[in-house]
């Protein structure tokens, strides 16, 4: 006998938890299906003796915790998720540490602005040119989102967003921004998109970077599992159904449209809409069957390239971060200014390129327990590499990754390694295994051009009633953009069953 529901959402990411949570509130029957014990997928974190480790949140954007006028943070404040998470805001927005230079970018424009005119007073008009151009194309989604209705407006959206939907970051900084020190320190957070200054989209990085420029970043307190678990509650007040330990097996079709699903456990249930959190390739090859799919389908999705993964080396110190030198949340750690050398060898080695340092206790001090602290050195990395690795060598191999990472941190913060009271390295594999994303991906498809706001795959699936939400569909990956990727999808189906 089959259960019957309005909508099943398959998996718990950020995504999907957001799409239950919209669905929920807005009066539908909702079964939340989650393949692992508990909820998250990235949002999560993992316990390693007495230390507690985000598993991927560095910052979160879209918040605004000064004005509470930030989209993302309009949107939980709708759904309850900020009467029950507490946010800190982060007051610089990174550190950039390179071999000739050391610069830490404060939040706000007019303070960021003085950092770098000061630091490279040659390219005063040029940076000046840049920043106003990424709050204009901010300032256009604005108007985009709320629906531009004059004709002014609209000349306006089309010229700050429209115009740089084909645009890389280099294109248009290298423009204004003739020096290579200058343009390196604007574009480094390019790591949080996934490729570097030549093949990233612009839209994508002036609409993240402005925001933390504008607003700040902003981290969970109690790491991002906090978020996740929030999600979960409300759906279940609000008579939702969340089932762990319990994934989907098969996705059901007929005549061209979802009927329900089947879980692992072979119970069959019912519904017309199905959300899928899972990356639509999992969904269509295993759930659905490529025999089912529309075979144009299944194809445009297999020439399109995996987004990079990561690779992370978690370590509880015993000692508190002061004492160690630390004193910014996010440190970035480059051997050149050339982030594009490095990022063609990632394809064939597992070297580890620049990275990013994070302090967790610089976020909220109770991070970690009285005198410790936790860091977490985050470096970018393909699958391809490791999938050549074997297994004898793979724990060996991740060791001296981390170790390579390690050497380097210690040239500027001496003597850290002998702090190490727990470590624990993830790599691409780690994620394969616990996400099921190809490749490991942090990101879905990369965030070129092509795979940005505007050409980004969309949630309506190759059925009706099938929709997806996540780092793979729009608006894409990271936390605020599966957050909205979520509510968006939601939306949609929303949509649908009010004019029903």
């Amino acid at each position: 006998m089959f259960e019957k529901f309005d909508v099943v959402v398959v998996g718990a990411g950020l995504g999907g938890l957001s799409a239950a949570a919209t669905l929920v509130k807005s009066g539908q029957k909702v079964l939340l299906l989650e393949k692992h014990y508990r909820a998250g997928g990235y949002a999560g974190s993992f316990v390693r003796g007495r230390f507690e480790f985000d598993i991927a949140l560095h910052q979160i954007s879209g918040l605004d915790l000064v004005g509470k006028r930030g989209f993302l943070y309009r949107n939980l404040e709708s759904l309850g998720v900020t009467k029950r998470v507490e946010f800190v805001r982060l007051l610089n927005v990174y550190r950039s540490v390179f071999p000739d230079l050391d610069i830490t970018l404060p939040v706000g424009r007019e303070s960021a602005e003085g950092v770098l005119l000061d630091t490279f007073p040659k390219e005063s008009e040029g940076i000046t040119r840049f920043l106003d151009r990424v709050e204009a194309t901010s300032r256009a989604l604005g108007m985009l989102q709320r629906g531009a209705g004059s004709e002014e407006e609209k000349k306006y959206v089309k010229e700050n967003f429209f115009a740089y939907k084909d645009k890389t970051l280099a294109e248009v900084l290298n423009g204004d921004v003739g020096d290579p020190k200058a343009r390196a320190v604007i574009a480094q957070i390019f790591a949080y998109f996934g490729l570097p200054p030549s093949r990233v989209s612009y839209l994508i990085y002036a609409l993240g970077w402005g925001d933390y420029l504008r607003y700040g970043g902003a981290q969970v307190k109690g790491t991002s599992q906090m978020l996740a678990n929030a999600f979960v509650d409300i759906v279940q007040e609000m008579d939702g159904e969340v089932r762990f330990n319990c994934g989907v097996k098969k996705i059901l079709t007929r005549g061209g449209r979802v009927t329900g699903v089947v879980t692992e456990k072979g119970e069959k249930i019912e519904a017309p809409y199905v959300i899928s959190n899972v990356n639509p390739i999992t969904t269509c090859a295993q759930m659905i069957g490529v025999d089912k799919c529309p075979d144009s389908f299944f194809k445009a999705l297999q020439t399109k390239e995996i987004a990079i993964g990561s690779c992370c080396v978690y370590m509880g110190l015993d000692a508190p971060h002061g004492e160690l030198g630390i004193s910014d949340f996010e440190i970035f750690i480059n051997s050149s200014y050339d982030f594009e050398s490095f990022w063609d060898r990632l394809k064939t080695s597992v070297e580890p390129a620049d990275f990013g340092l994070a302090c967790y206790n610089l976020a909220y001090q109770d991070a970690s327990p009285p005198g410790t602290s936790i860091v977490v050195l985050t470096t970018t990395s393909y699958a391809e590499p490791w999938y050549k690795v074997s297994p004898a060598e793979y724990v060996e191999t991740k060791n001296r990754v981390a170790d390579i990472m390690l050497e380097r941190t210690e040239k500027i913060f001496p003597g850290i390694r002998k702090h190490i009271e727990v470590i624990e390295v993830s790599t691409p594999l780690t994620n394969m295994r616990y996400t099921g994303n190809p490749g490991g991906s942090i990101y879905g498809w990369p965030y070129s051009p092509k795979e940005s706001i505007m050409y980004r795959l969309p949630q309506e699936g190759p059925f009706k009633g099938l929709f997806f939400a996540g780092a793979w569909t729009q608006i894409g990956g990271g936390f605020q953009p599966c957050i909205m990727s979520g509510l968006m999808a939601a939306q949609r189906v929303i949509s649908e069953l009010t004019k029903k």
